[in-house]
């Protein structure tokens, strides 16, 4: 089986804050840097970065920028190779655009997972699984930031992954960082088992 074509988007916006409204967060370095690194360790073919804030496209191309240099490059070139395949882009129809520009024979299949429980979720396992037998797609694997991406984003999706539980499962602590548990979702899905 040739191996499929994986995109990691962290969503910026539509997602929602605390009171469950509608919000749009912040990019932060560490998120930028660690998700990459991630992203590259499992084989990631893009990894987009996706706000609407002009603002934080300046922070990011800044930031993408630095670590294209050659000082950084030469320095550090597994940091800088990891964030070679990192984007700014403003909103998911532009993911689907370059997307559909670099594999346009492939079909795609929208995934997020989701740290609360929502109906229809699908296990890693089976997912994994299931990903095994299928010809090469491209798979895109969608984050949330703030509390949660909005449900106005729910109608892109074609498969929702269900909450990553510790050992107390679902009556147990369950915050992890978008880095902590991007690398999670990586691994049960893509990592050697």
């Amino acid at each position: 089986m040739s191996r499929h074509r994986i995109a990691v988007v962290l969503l910026h916006h539509p997602v929602t804050n605390r009171l469950g409204n509608l919000t749009t967060t912040a990019v932060t370095n560490m998120d930028i840097h660690d998700l990459s690194r991630t992203c590259r360790t499992y084989e990631v073919d893009h990894f987009f970065l996706v706000s609407p804030l002009q603002g934080q496209e300046g922070v990011v191309d800044r930031i993408l920028s630095y670590w294209g240099g050659d000082s950084a490059r030469e320095w550090h070139p597994d940091r800088a190779e990891a964030l070679s395949r990192t984007r700014f882009l403003t909103d998911f129809d532009q993911v689907r655009e370059v997307l559909v520009d670099a594999y346009p024979d492939l079909k795609m299949e929208v995934v997020m997972p989701d740290a609360r429980p929502l109906g229809g979720q699908v296990g890693y396992a089976e997912t994994r699984a299931e990903w095994a037998g299928q010809p090469s797609g491209v798979k895109v694997i969608v984050l949330g930031t703030g509390w949660g991406v909005a449900p106005e984003f729910h109608s892109n999706v074609d498969r929702f992954l269900g909450p990553i539980y510790g050992p107390r499962g679902p009556e147990g602590y369950n915050h992890l960082s978008v880095r902590a548990a991007g690398a999670v979702i990586l691994d049960r899905l893509f990592g050697i088992p």
